[in-house]
Parts: structure tokens; sequence; C-alpha cells
């Protein structure tokens, strides 16, 4: 997985680029900031490799976890750190 998939990934979340608010993309780039830095700490300490999949079920957990305060119950560490990580970067502005 590389900057553009990800990148990639999260625009068509955004749908067009051109209609969307500078506050967004603020927001969505900041996703994409934590997503590569967590995507390099994993395959350079741990060998893990972060996959598109991984990183489209976080999104998916995202908004659920913004609107309900909650975060979703899974097994799975890795995709459940990344949303912690993308959690506690936007608490500010949410």
């Amino acid at each position: 997985m590389d900057a553009s998939d990800i990148n990639k990934l999260l625009m068509k979340v955004a749908g067009d680029v051109d209609t969307v608010p500078d506050d967004v993309r603020n927001v969505f780039s900041t996703l994409i900031s934590i997503t590569l830095r967590y995507r390099d700490l994993l395959k350079d300490d741990l060998g893990i490799v972060l996959s598109v999949g991984d990183v489209h079920v976080a999104l998916g957990w995202l908004l659920e976890s913004i609107r309900t305060k909650k975060l979703p119950k899974t097994d799975n560490a890795l995709r459940l750190d990344l949303l912690k990580l993308w959690l506690d970067e936007l608490k500010p502005h949410l």
C-alpha cells in the first residue's frame, strides 16, 4: 500500500474533490498523514503490512465512532489502533 492508494481511497470517500470544502480537505489530509506514518511504523518496526482493506474498514468505523463516541468491538488491533490514532488527532476538531 502506497501513499497513492491511501489518497485514492480517501478521495473516493470524499467524492468530487472540487466541491469538497477546505475544512474537509484538511481532515482528509490529516487522515492521510496519520495513515502513512502508521503504515511506515508497522512496516519498519514490525514487518507488518497495512492494507487498503485495513484502511477501508477503519474508515467505515470512523464516522460511527464519532457519532456514537464508542469504539467498535473487534479483535483486529491493527485496524483499531489506526482508528484510535485518527480519533486522537481529530478530537480537538470534534
